[in-house]
């Protein structure tokens, strides 16, 4: 085909589209009458300026939501540097999948972790001034979140001593505890106790961090008085737990309470200390991420945690000073969970 037959066919494609158009009623816009429409696009770009830290942050977003299904061996970031030696996240097998309580070979294979308007934010010292501004610190982060997050491996529920997982931690993490059993404690002289944990919510801010404690529990406690004939007694006791090894964590529900989306989850990397924004409330942080990498999940679920208490024992006036209303504090112990199986096939990961 010749050129000039080319030209005419795309002249004429041209023709009938303005034809169509008139047919269609559509009419010319004026510049101002232009920027009164309003579209949705694919990137949208937000500068916002705070203040009170001196900071201008830019954000670009993606009006997108993004199916996630992901298996990471080692996650190492921030090692060293002006911190010391150490990191400030230090992972073992992590997985990104869909929210299930299965523990079946794959079965999380066919899941995705789902991010709901994915950005990268900028924060920016100093923005109206090209000789002095400055990049202080950037995140990845979504507008919502929602899936599983496992972590590490853990054979025997009964022990700590084969658990891997988290090796270091630098971030806050809000943590929601639901459905939680202590059984079998020992009580030196006095028997065993079975206790149910009331639900618990609070926040847990690391840096560098290899254990967590949970402090002020509510529990419900079924103490068994030895002897011939067991006595149980119910009692009401404040615990805490404490110096829970991270690597016992192995799976982070990033949902509320009820299982929707959470907003506000981010992974950062500032050379100061930096208060980010939560997009979807447009609240600031009262926790600021501090330096170097930081992981923020406000929301995360422990939810039908059964623990072997076992290995644990308390001395009878660590039980007689619980029954007459002081806190108890329990010992370290496997928090009784298994990663999700992410494996696929005879491809080996977990």
């Amino acid at each position: 085909m010749s050129r000039q037959k080319i030209k005419l066919l795309a002249l004429s494609g041209f023709l009938i589209c303005i034809q169509t158009a008139q047919a269609n009623g559509l009419s010319q816009l004026s510049d101002e009458e232009l920027s009164n429409i309003e579209g949705q696009a694919l990137f949208n770009l937000n500068k916002t300026d705070n203040s009170s830290q001196g900071l201008s942050f830019y954000r670009l977003g993606m009006e997108a939501e993004i199916a996630l299904n992901a298996n990471i061996k080692k996650l190492q970031l921030g090692c060293g540097g002006s911190k010391g030696a150490g990191c400030d996240i230090d992972i073992d097998n992590v997985a990104l999948t869909g929210i299930t309580t299965s523990n079946a070979q794959g079965a999380g294979a066919t899941t995705d972790f789902i991010l709901n308007n994915p950005f990268v934010e900028f924060a920016i010292s100093n923005s109206n001034q090209a000789s002095t501004r400055s990049i202080e610190g950037f995140r990845l982060g979504a507008l919502s979140a929602l899936g599983m997050m496992s972590l590490g491996s853990n054979e025997n529920t009964s022990t700590l001593t084969d658990d891997t997982g988290i090796n270091s931690l630098s971030g806050d993490i809000g943590v929601r505890v639901t459905n939680a059993n202590i059984n079998g404690i020992n009580i030196t002289l006095i028997g065993t106790a079975n206790a149910r944990v009331n639900d618990y919510s609070g926040t847990i801010i690391a840096d560098r961090s290899t254990s967590f404690s949970l402090t002020g529990l509510k529990a419900t406690a079924r103490l068994m008085l030895g002897g011939f004939i067991p006595v149980p007694i119910d009692l009401q006791l404040t615990a805490n737990m404490n110096n829970i090894p991270f690597n016992t964590a192995h799976r982070l529900q990033v949902s509320d309470v009820n299982g929707n989306p959470t907003s506000g989850a981010y992974l950062s990397l500032q050379k100061k200390d930096i208060n980010w924004q939560n997009i979807a409330t447009g609240q600031w942080n009262n926790i600021a991420a501090k330096k170097g990498w930081w992981l923020s999940v406000p929301d995360t679920q422990f939810a039908n945690l059964t623990m072997d208490g076992s290995g644990v024992r308390l001395s009878a006036l660590d039980a007689i000073g619980g029954i007459l209303g002081a806190t108890v504090d329990i010992p370290a112990m496997d928090l009784g969970q298994r990663p999700v199986n992410n494996c696929y096939g005879t491809l080996k990961f977990c």
